[in-house]
């Protein structure tokens, strides 16, 4: 008999064209930079290939002819696509698109500029990956269709197929289930809350795709502690909440995993009040989330008035800025909530009808202070029109509320100008109301070309004589805006009279991801270190008239929240938050998305050799801080507590 397909050879040509896509990618984009897990990880998308290979070729062969080939080179043309479109993804955001972005509307559709300009910077890859599709179909297809090979066991190839998908398939499940407390292992990436880069890193892109997929329509609740743990003890002089009793709560709890969150959140050491505690009281606040913010936007000369509030205010020397999934969006997240954003989905966007007793919007808002919030880019882009509400703000923007010339980027300058008489115009009384702001910016938004970003355009002329490639002078022409926004903030806050009663805080979303390592190294003056270094920031925050003051504390934008809530004198309960305060006696930590951290004694990098059980012990902190952060937004966590 003539054969419809020669079966095994099209399962060879399936596995080696996937591996080639898994590669590539993994070669492009996160690299093969050896660690521990290296070999188990190559292992792994060696084995996934098999089992997705297996799978193609078994529908090819139980398929009409016809409708089997046309099956087998959509799924070769589509995983191609796939990979290539995630490859120029990475190029921008440096992580991978989930399946919840596809469905929502993904980030990088917009800046169709960028994604050109990211096309031409992978087109080796995308040729790669596009050329072994194209042999793929041509042998698994065409090849085979010109030369039928007769033979009379397609049955017991057939049977043998299944079995080798079947047995790596179950080798697959056993390696990923034996019990590992390492963020970096196999078990952690399958069985707990991480994001999507770590896992392409540890199973390859499409398997984990697949297990985003299946989280993503299923659900995922991570393994939970359900036996009481050790209460933490709470001093008279501790930023909680009288009235949160968590082993009551838990007691009471009926909920097997609100049970559990009130176990852990009743383990967890609050902060201290301190020395900063209500030093801000009664003072308005503005409070700016800018786009691409990083310390070197901050120059006496390009950026006069950062480097203004920055040397006469608090100078923080070891602030990071980790990035997330979801770029902007899970920055603003961070700054605003002092929580990690959940992997895998828009964090901000599913808060939107939580309960959000902290948020500075609400806190305000709770005592009867105006809180407005302003953005220059689309009101309703990543339906901020849903959550900044949410947060206790009246909030408006391009197309909701204002106006702003139709450019791209926008301008902060004009949205300052624009906005301040919303919360500086007197009263009927002839006074100005108390109030809180908070702006998020938009002129340091990537691409950094003179031709593609008009606010580097507009304020070139100022970075002619700077000693730097054009894209570096660029960054600093779009945060000369940024400068110029801020200058004219203070002086309209003076002409007020609401200068000396205003504090003003500015902290960046992200690192700007727009500048290849090689700008930012640039900026640094050598080889920048892409694991820590690279997401060293600043925050700036500042009064009138204040003596200034350095912190060395190591500490990120996640420690914000909590920081201000103390020195504005906000009730708010510390172990509810994933950050905490800077000016507290609590150690310093940073945490970054794929799990690693650095604390007051160093990095986690340099610690895993000198000293494991430490090592171990903030492992198991930050895992924790990742699961109970994720069930918080899941839950709702907030709203089964008894805070009025």
């Amino acid at each position: 008999m003539v054969n419809r397909g020669k079966d095994a050879i099209v399962m060879i040509v399936t596995f080696i064209t996937i591996l080639l896509y898994e590669l590539i990618v993994r070669i492009f984009t996160i690299g093969v930079n050896h660690d521990e897990y290296l070999w188990v990880e190559l292992g792994l998308i060696i084995v996934g290939a098999v089992i997705i290979s297996g799978i193609i070729t078994l529908v090819k062969s139980v398929l009409p002819k016809k409708a089997g080939e046309i099956i087998y080179s959509l799924s070769i043309i589509v995983m191609a696509l796939l990979y290539a479109a995630q490859t120029v993804y990475y190029d921008v955001f440096e992580t991978f698109f989930t399946i919840y972005s596809m469905f929502n509307g993904a980030q990088a559709f917009e800046f169709v500029d960028v994604i050109i300009s990211s096309i031409t910077n992978e087109i080796v890859p995308i040729i790669l990956i596009l050329s072994a599709a194209g042999l793929a179909v041509y042998f698994g297809v065409f090849k085979i269709r010109k030369n039928p090979v007769k033979y009379d066991r397609r049955k017991e190839i057939i049977t043998i197929i299944i079995l080798i998908t079947a047995v790596n398939l179950a080798g697959y499940i056993a390696v990923t289930s034996v019990k590992d407390e390492d963020p970096n292992s196999p078990y952690q990436y399958m069985h707990s809350i991480n994001e999507l880069t770590g896992s392409v890193k540890c199973f390859g892109l499409f398997p984990a795709g697949v297990v985003d997929l299946w989280r993503c329509v299923f659900g995922f609740e991570p393994e939970l502690e359900t036996d009481a743990l050790t209460e933490s003890k709470v001093g008279d002089n501790d930023n909680v909440i009288e009235s949160l009793d968590f082993e009551t709560l838990a007691g009471d709890e009926s909920d097997v995993t609100l049970k559990a969150m009130h176990n852990y959140f009743g383990s967890v050491d609050p902060t201290n009040k301190n020395e900063k505690t209500g030093i801000f009281e009664g003072k308005n606040l503005i409070f700016i989330t800018a786009e691409s913010f990083t310390d070197f936007a901050i120059d006496p000369k390009y950026t006069p008035t950062l480097y203004k509030l920055q040397t006469e205010g608090y100078t923080f020397t070891n602030f990071y800025n980790p990035i997330w999934g979801v770029s902007t969006l899970d920055g603003e997240y961070v700054n605003l909530q002092g929580l990690i954003p959940k992997p895998g989905v828009w964090s901000m966007k599913e808060s939107a009808e939580h309960e959000l007793p902290f948020t500075l919007g609400n806190q305000f808002k709770k005592m009867g202070v105006a809180t407005k919030a302003f953005h220059n880019h689309y009101a309703k882009y990543y339906d901020r029109h849903l959550s900044h509400p949410n947060l206790g703000y009246d909030y408006k923007g391009q197309g909701m509320g204002y106006t702003f010339t139709n450019s791209w980027p926008e301008s902060d300058l004009e949205m300052i100008d624009k906005t301040t008489s919303a919360f500086l115009k007197p009263g009927k009384d002839g006074q100005i109301a108390p109030f809180h702001v908070y702006y998020l910016t938009v002129s340091g938004h990537l691409n950094y070309t003179f031709s593609g970003n008009v606010m580097a355009r507009q304020n070139k002329k100022y970075v002619e004589d700077l000693d730097m490639s054009d894209i570096c002078k660029g960054y600093m022409a779009c945060n000369i805006e940024l400068d110029k926004a801020m200058e004219l903030l203070l002086k309209r806050l003076e002409e007020a009279g609401q200068l000396e009663n205003t504090v003003i805080a500015l902290a960046g979303d992200h690192y700007p991801y727009g500048l290849d390592d090689k700008y930012i190294s640039e900026f640094k003056g050598h080889k920048v270190d892409t694991t820590y270094e690279k997401y060293e920031s600043a925050f700036i925050l500042w009064t009138y008239g204040m003596e200034p003051e350095t912190v060395d504390k190591v500490c990120s934008n996640m420690d914000i929240l909590p920081t201000l809530s103390n020195m504005f004198g906000l009730e708010y309960d510390s172990r509810l938050l994933m950050g905490t305060d800077i000016f507290s006696e609590s150690e310093g930590l940073v945490v970054f998305k794929d799990k690693n951290w650095i604390t007051s004694r160093g990095t986690r990098k340099d610690l895993s050799e000198k000293d494991s059980g430490y090592v171990s012990k903030i492992d198991k902190i930050v895992t924790d801080k990742f699961t109970y952060s994720a069930l918080i937004l899941d839950k709702d966590y907030y709203s089964h507590l008894p805070i009025e």
